[in-house]
C-alpha cells in the first residue's frame, strides 16, 4: 500500500470554492511538484485506498506517493549526492577573504559584536601567500570565473591607510587570477576608497536599515554620520558602473519605516538604475540569551505592509526563501531543486583570515575553537572539524526528518544552531516553510488559471480524475525560458 511523501504541503486556495470547490494546492518539496486539487482527492489522499487508479499512478509520478518511507528516503539520498554534484558544476565557488575584524560601526544586532571580535590588519605577506599557496590547494574549479571572491570584515573599507592597500592588493590578485570580486561593506569609507577599487570590483553588498535617521540609530558611528557618506558613495559607484546589492536588514522595529527608504531610494533614481538590486533580509537572532520573535511572524507583517503600501515593490523579498522559490516557479515552471543542504559552508565555501586560519562559514570567523584548519605557514585542514559543516545535511538530523522544508532549508543556518544549542546537527528553523504557504495561498487565482488551462507546471486533479497533467519535468508548456538560478542561500 502506497504511503504519503513526508514532503506534502498542502495550502486551502482561498475564495476558490464554487460549484467544483473547494480546491487545494498540493506541494511537494521534495519533488518540486504543484497540483491544484480538489475535496475529494484531498481526502483520498489521507485514505489512500479511495484514490482512482489514474490518480494514484498521477500522484505518484509526481512525488506525492512512494511504495514505503524507505523508499522515499532512499531517493532522497541519491537526490542529495546528485546535488552536491550539480552544485560544485554550476555555482561558483566562495573564497573569502578577511584583512581584518575591526569594524567603526556599532550594530547592537551585530554577531561579531556578541564575541569582541577585533584585530590588526593582514599583512602584505600573508595576502601573498594566501594567492600563491593556499588558494591553489582549496579552489576545487579549473576555471577562475568560476570563483566568487569576496572581500569581508569586520569593515574593509575603512579610512586606514594599511587596510587600504591591502584590500586593493587581494581585489588586483583577485582579478589577475580571473576572479569576480566582491566587497561586503557598510558602505561609510567607500566614497574615498572609490577611486583605487574602480575597474577591480565587480560588485557592492552595502547594508541598509532604513531612510536615514533610521539608519543612523541602527547603524551608529561614533562620533559621525553613518547614512550620508553611504548615500553619495552608492551614487558614485553606480555612476562608476559598479553593481550594487542593497540588502534591507529588517525586524520589527523598521519594518514601518521601509516604505521612507524607498521613497529615498527614488528620490536619487536608485530604483530606475539597472545595476541597483534592494532586497530584504530578515535579521538573524544569533543571541541565544535574547528572546526574538519567529521570522515567520515577522514573514506576515512583511506582506500586511506590502499589500499596504505599494511603496514596498522596491524591494525584493529573497531573503524569505519560500517567495523567492514560487516567484521562480511562477517565471519558469522550475522550483528550486532539493539540495538538503543550507548554504556552501556544507559543500565548498573557504574563509581565510589575517592569522592564517581557515574556516567553512562566514559567521563562524574569528572563532578559534570554530577553525577547520590552517593555511600559514602551510595549507593544514583538520578532517574532523571540517566534516561537521560538510557533512551536515537535513537527513541526517533527526528533528528534520518529518519535516516538509527539510529538502530546500537544509536544517537551516548551522552557524545559529551551534550558537543556540552548542550543537552542529541541531536546527535552526527558518520563514522557508511559513513564505511557501504564503506565497502558494496569495497566488490562488494564478495557480487555479494555469491549472485549467494546462499551460504551466500545475496540474489539476478532482473527482473526474486527471484533469490537466503536467508530463515534463520542468519548465513553461509553451516556451523553453532560460533557467534560473536554482540553488542560492536564502
Amino acid at each position: 500500500m502506497a504511503v504519503q511523501s513526508t514532503h506534502n504541503v498542502v495550502v486551502p486556495l482561498e475564495q476558490s470554492t464554487d460549484q467544483e470547490g473547494p480546491y487545494y494546492a498540493l506541494f511537494n518539496s521534495l519533488a518540486g511538484s504543484i497540483d491544484v486539487i480538489d475535496q475529494s482527492v484531498l481526502e483520498g489522499l489521507g485514505l489512500l485506498s479511495p484514490l482512482r487508479e489514474d490518480v494514484g499512478e498521477y500522484l505518484s509520478r509526481r512525488g506525492y506517493l512512494f511504495a514505503s518511507e524507505e523508499e522515499e528516503r532512499g531517493q532522497a539520498r541519491l537526490l542529495y549526492e546528485e546535488m552536491l554534484r550539480f552544485h560544485r558544476a554550476t555555482v561558483r565557488q566562495p573564497i573569502v577573504v578577511i584583512p581584518s575584524y575591526n569594524c567603526n560601526l556599532k550594530c547592537p544586532y551585530c554577531w561579531q559584536r556578541l564575541h569582541h571580535l577585533d584585530s590588526p590588519v593582514i599583512s602584505r605577506e600573508m595576502v601573498d601567500h594566501l594567492f600563491s599557496v593556499a588558494l591553489p590547494a582549496l579552489i576545487e574549479t579549473s576555471s577562475p570565473d568560476r570563483v566568487a571572491l569576496t572581500v569581508f570584515g569586520g569593515e574593509p573599507l575603512q579610512e586606514e591607510p594599511a587596510l587600504q592597500d591591502r584590500v586593493v592588493q587581494i581585489l588586483t590578485l583577485g582579478k589577475d587570477a580571473g576572479f569576480t570580486n566582491g566587497i561586503i561593506t557598510n558602505g561609510v569609507g567607500l566614497g574615498k576608497a572609490l577611486p583605487r577599487i574602480v575597474g577591480k570590483v565587480d560588485v557592492l553588498q552595502i547594508t541598509f536599515d532604513g531612510p536615514p535617521d533610521v539608519h543612523r540609530k541602527r547603524r551608529p558611528l561614533p562620533g559621525g554620520d553613518s547614512f550620508a557618506p553611504l548615500a553619495t558613495a552608492v551614487s558614485d559607484a553606480l555612476a562608476a558602473g559598479i553593481r550594487v546589492r542593497a540588502r534591507v536588514n529588517v525586524d520589527e522595529s523598521n519594518l514601518e519605516h521601509l516604505p521612507e527608504l524607498s521613497d529615498f531610494a527614488r528620490s536619487l533614481g536608485w530604483l530606475d538604475n539597472p545595476r541597483m538590486y534592494f532586497h530584504l533580509a530578515p535579521v538573524k537572532n544569533h543571541n541565544p540569551r535574547h528572546c526574538a520573535p519567529s521570522e515567520s511572524e515577522l514573514l506576515l507583517k512583511v506582506l500586511d505592509l506590502a499589500d499596504r503600501d505599494e511603496r514596498m515593490r522596491a524591494f525584493d523579498l529573497s531573503g524569505f526563501g519560500g517567495i523567492k522559490y514560487f516567484r521562480g516557479f511562477q517565471e519558469s515552471g522550475l522550483f528550486s531543486l532539493h539540495r538538503f543542504f543550507n548554504c556552501e559552508a556544507q559543500i565548498n565555501c573557504w574563509v581565510l583570515d589575517l592569522y592564517g586560519d581557515l574556516y567553512a562559514c562566514w559567521d563562524s570567523a574569528g572563532l578559534k575553537h570554530l577553525a577547520v584548519g590552517r593555511f600559514h605557514p602551510a595549507v593544514e585542514i583538520d578532517p574532523l572539524a571540517l566534516g561537521r559543516w560538510r557533512n551536515r545535511n537535513a537527513l541526517d538530523i533527526p528533528a528534520c526528518r518529518q519535516c516538509a522544508a527539510a529538502p530546500h532549508c537544509g536544517g537551516g543556518c548551522q552557524f545559529i544552531a551551534y550558537e543556540h544549542h552548542g550543537d552542529h546537527a541541531a536546527p535552526a528553523c527558518d520563514s522557508l516553510l511559513a513564505s511557501y504557504v504564503q506565497a502558494i495561498g496569495r497566488n490562488t487565482g494564478w495557480l487555479l488559471q494555469r491549472a485549467r488551462a494546462g499551460d504551466h507546471a500545475v496540474g489539476l486533479v478532482t473527482r473526474d480524475g486527471v484533469v490537466t497533467a503536467v508530463n515534463r519535468l520542468f519548465g513553461l508548456l509553451d516556451e523553453s525560458p532560460e533557467l534560473i538560478d536554482a540553488i542560492s542561500c536564502s
